[in-house]
């Protein structure tokens, strides 16, 4: 058999970074790994071919080589995964389609598929591939009735990758997180109980990055990389040995919960193991509006005493943020806003509520009778759930918020106060001269010269020679990202919130949008699917 694995493509996101790609000379962040554990699970004397569509464009010579095609995506990919699906179907091919988004959604993936497979495959792919070599007609829909055993899953197909076109590689080392975030659906996907790969998988999988000759960031892509501290403490120490005896190749980073920071000896096994970053999910400084959101763990830890002793102990924070609560009253968008200004958090995230499909907030938004309509996965436009606050004030205040937060003077000051918190590199991993000199060069000529904030991207730089000079490096990188998280704000995220208020504003004259009622379907209907599949045949 020849199995065509395609990753759809991706709009334009904070998380993706794209504008800061095209300065690295990457094009795209991180492969898709669900994809490359799938192609392991295959039968060895199959064939497997990766198109990740972010990387480059699907040839009709990719379709016309496979038997049949492997699609896999998130919420946010939808557009590019229905179209890929409708030609891949169009060519004659059987079509698969799993990962997150048919996992939560499998009604709205059906009508493109062959078969959807709902959940993780490693107890799946023995059936599915027995019916492709028998030519049986493929199940509708495959689901395994318990959460596989992670320690039989096999070591991601990382050769299958032009590992040139990434800035990171991803590894995993645990599924499941044990909160109940009432907003979350990793906990529905993974559950609530995190399964653990042995030690021995990590280093193998390092190793098989390691072969690839990629050296840089590996993300360590668990939900929640602590959320059994136990399992944690344990492979870390071999995560740190291997480190050393490969003379350091790759910077870790990863996810974890706030309880991290009031582990002294766990952020130091971090450390020492070679991780830099970490990103957590804050959500609010509102205590009321954690509680509405069932995230008590964070109710538990000072979150601003937290990222700082993180930060000086040597683990960059990255974090989470939403607004939008029930909780949130007017004034709680711009308390949010204070609290970003005052941290040492450069890459803020800050999302409006949103109910993803199959979380406890759709499911309690339905029986209140507040949904709107199924989310995109995209968070700057109208809430598809009936708000407390009212709407054109809260989207006004995001849009403040955002504008504030990623305004240049501002970014600069928190990545500023990041490195002062923390003025020595604990990092051992170092690129390559080469490749700092690249990056050097494409900052200073792009953001120094080029840009229309060159003004504060100069004090900035200046700040960190006299006060931390030894990050200057590292500060380069944060100015690089940066780039992208100014521009995306200014040039397409306002734009598009500036719209959904004016939408709020027209809509007053005419009356409210209908509102689904309690017993409804969340997911829209085949036709209409189909018809927004073709709306993007150039994917």
């Amino acid at each position: 058999m020849r199995v065509l694995c395609i990753w759809p493509e991706f709009p334009v996101t904070y998380w993706g970074c794209e504008y800061t790609l095209g300065l690295l000379g990457k094009k795209a962040a991180l492969p898709p790994l669900g994809l490359l554990t799938v192609a392991a699970l295959l039968p060895s004397s199959w064939q497997v071919r990766l198109c990740d569509c972010n990387v480059r464009a699907l040839a009709a010579a990719d379709l016309e080589w496979a038997d049949v095609v492997f699609v896999s995506g998130m919420l946010i990919q939808r557009p590019s995964l229905e179209a890929l699906a409708i030609r891949a179907r169009a060519a004659g091919k059987r079509v698969v389609i799993g990962g997150a988004y048919a996992s939560t959604s499998p009604e709205a993936v059906a009508p493109f598929a062959d078969c959807v497979v709902v959940g993780e495959a490693e107890d799946l792919v023995r059936e599915l591939a027995a019916a492709l070599e028998r030519g049986d007609a493929l199940p509708p829909r495959l689901q395994a009735p318990v959460r596989p055993d992670v320690t039989a899953s096999p070591t991601p197909r990382y050769d299958l990758l032009d590992v040139t076109a990434y800035q990171s590689i991803g590894l995993q080392f645990s599924r499941g997180c044990p909160f109940n975030c009432e907003f979350c659906d990793i906990i529905e996907i993974f559950g609530r109980t995190p399964r653990i790969k042995t030690s021995a998988q990590v280093l193998a999988e390092l190793d098989a990055i390691h072969a690839t000759g990629f050296r840089g960031a590996v993300f360590f892509v668990d939900d929640n990389f602590i959320g059994n501290k136990v399992q944690t403490r344990r492979v870390l120490p071999r995560v740190a040995d291997w480190m050393r005896a490969h003379d350091d190749p790759f910077f870790l980073y990863t996810e974890a919960s706030l309880n991290l920071a009031v582990d002294d000896r766990l952020i130091d096994a971090m450390v020492d193991a070679g991780f830099g970053w970490v990103f957590i999910g804050i959500e609010t400084p509102s205590p009321e509006a954690l509680h509405e959101t069932q995230k008590l763990q964070n109710t538990a830890v000072d979150a601003a005493d937290g990222v700082r002793k993180l930060t000086a102990r040597g683990l960059e924070v990255m974090a989470g943020f939403i607004v939008g609560f029930d909780a949130d009253d007017a004034q709680a968008v711009e308390r949010e806003r204070e609290w970003i200004r005052r941290s040492p958090i450069p890459l803020a995230m800050v999302g409006l509520l949103t109910a993803l499909p199959g979380t406890q907030l759709t499911r309690r938004l339905q029986r209140e009778g507040r949904l709107r309509e199924s989310s995109g996965g995209e968070f700057f436009g109208r809430t598809n759930f009936v708000t407390r606050l009212d709407e054109e004030e809260l989207l006004a205040g995001y849009a403040r918020l955002l504008a504030d937060v990623y305004s240049p003077d501002a970014y600069f000051e928190r990545a500023a106060r990041t490195l002062e918190l923390c003025p020595v590199e604990r990092s051992r991993f170092r690129m390559s001269a080469a490749q700092t000199l690249q990056w050097l060069g494409r900052s200073l000529w792009h953001q120094g010269v080029r840009s229309r904030y060159r003004a504060a991207y100069w004090r900035y730089l200046a700040r960190v020679v006299r006060r931390c000079p030894r990050r200057l490096a590292r500060a380069v990188g944060l100015a690089l990202l940066g780039e992208h998280m100014i521009r995306y704000t200014a040039e397409d995220v306002l734009p598009r919130l500036g719209q959904a208020i004016e939408e709020v504003r027209r809509e007053r004259t005419r009356g409210p949008a209908a509102v689904l009622p309690p017993s409804s379907d969340v997911d829209v209907t085949r036709d209409r699917l189909v018809r927004a599949g073709h709306q993007h045949p150039s994917a």
